[in-house]
């Protein structure tokens, strides 16, 4: 490791996959965090070396292993029973005589057509599955999202400079310090107070550029005093698949 202060980095740990660690300078601890969206994070406190970390992850690689695998038995499994809905879209799986996988997303539908010498459990088709199900909150999203924050930045005294909408698992959405606004495309599994909510956080990142107090009574004052209940209920909820 070089011997300025690096803030981020990623290992590749044998056997175990991509591992990103970052440093958190009002961390406490070393920790180690492993979700669906974000993978495998280490965050490592002060001024503590990185190969420290790494020697501290490669004494939890059995552990860390464990629990990859435990997250991806979790993984949903797609079927002719299941009953997959987005907010506009139904999953249907559709056998051909083709050789080719193919996903096609109309108005209503996540049409997921495969070979028939294939089965849906198959993971090439339980990917293109996934693939087709991100293309309709993809769609879904740019429907939805341009329409849905220019009005609520003109009903509360916002501007903004641009809107991307990508395919974001780390968080809803984010604000630069050019204002420019990133939502994800998994604002579409939320119900829509809280897609509200999650544009009315970012717009007020325009004026107020960290969580301190004036950023939380600005929004409170736009959210009727209720962006703490507001923040609590989006946590029930996950990006992702």
């Amino acid at each position: 490791m070089s011997k300025r202060l690096v803030s981020s980095a990623i290992w590749n740990l044998e056997g175990v996959g991509k591992i990103r660690i970052y440093r958190n300078l009002q961390a406490k601890r070393l920790t180690i965090s492993i979700r669906p969206s974000t993978g495998i994070r280490v965050t490592v406190p002060g001024l503590l070396p990185f190969r420290v970390a790494q020697d501290f992850v490669n004494t939890k690689k059995d552990w860390i292993t464990h629990k990859v695998q435990e997250i991806e038995t979790k993984k949903s499994t797609f079927n002719n029973d299941t009953t997959f809905c987005t907010r506009y879209h139904k999953l249907r799986f559709s056998p051909h005589q083709s050789k080719k996988l193919i996903v096609e997303v109309s108005n209503t539908e996540i049409i997921v057509k495969y070979p028939e010498q294939l089965t849906i459990s198959d993971s090439l088709v339980q990917n293109t599955a996934r693939n087709g199900i991100i293309m309709a909150y993809r769609k879904e999203a740019k429907q939805i999202l341009p329409e849905r924050i220019a009005m609520l930045a003109k009903q509360k005294g916002f501007s903004y400079n641009t809107l991307s909408i990508k395919n974001i698992k780390s968080r809803w959405g984010s604000c630069s310090a050019k204002n420019n606004i990133n939502l994800s495309i998994y604002l579409m599994k939320l119900p829509d107070e809280l897609i509200d909510y999650v544009i009315l956080h970012e717009l007020t990142h325009t004026i107020h550029k960290n969580h301190g107090k004036d950023f939380w009574n600005h929004l409170d004052k736009i959210t009727s005093g209720n962006s703490k209940e507001l923040a609590a209920r989006i946590k029930k909820y996950q990006t992702g698949i």
